[in-house]
């Protein structure tokens, strides 16, 4: 859909596409492998969209969320409440960043390079019980 309104919005004095991605992304659990990698394929989306864009009046963000307690997944204690990911966010939105990361969210997103599988794996190992 972003790709169709590039151009309109390149006519605009200001505008912005957000795509909402996730930590899965950038760490996957093997629960959720095609979730995980939906949006590790929308991360990597976006960075080309931003790319392509940059020199235009458009504005590409990223927004991802780490375990938020929504209604899409059951009460779980190691999840953000809903309202402190809301505020947190506000609060980056307002700032001059291309990713929109809360705090909890950064060490999941700034895990890349060779060895980044270790944070993979220990993620995986304490969703299974291991």
């Amino acid at each position: 859909m972003s790709a169709a309104l590039q151009e309109h919005l390149k006519s605009k004095k200001e505008a912005y596409i957000i795509n909402t991605t996730s930590i899965l992304g950038f760490v996957p659990v093997a629960q959720g492998a095609v979730y995980s990698a939906t949006k590790a394929a929308l991360h990597s989306y976006t960075l080309t969209q931003r790319y392509i864009l940059k020199d235009t009046s458009v504005k590409v963000l990223e927004i991802a969320p780490p375990l938020v307690q929504t209604q899409m997944i059951n009460y779980d204690a190691n999840a953000m409440p809903l309202t402190a990911f809301i505020e947190e966010t506000m609060k980056v939105l307002g700032t001059d960043t291309n990713e929109v990361l809360v705090e909890s969210a950064k060490m999941y997103c700034n895990n890349p390079g060779p060895n980044e599988n270790i944070l993979v794996n220990q993620v995986n190992d304490m969703m299974s019980g291991k």
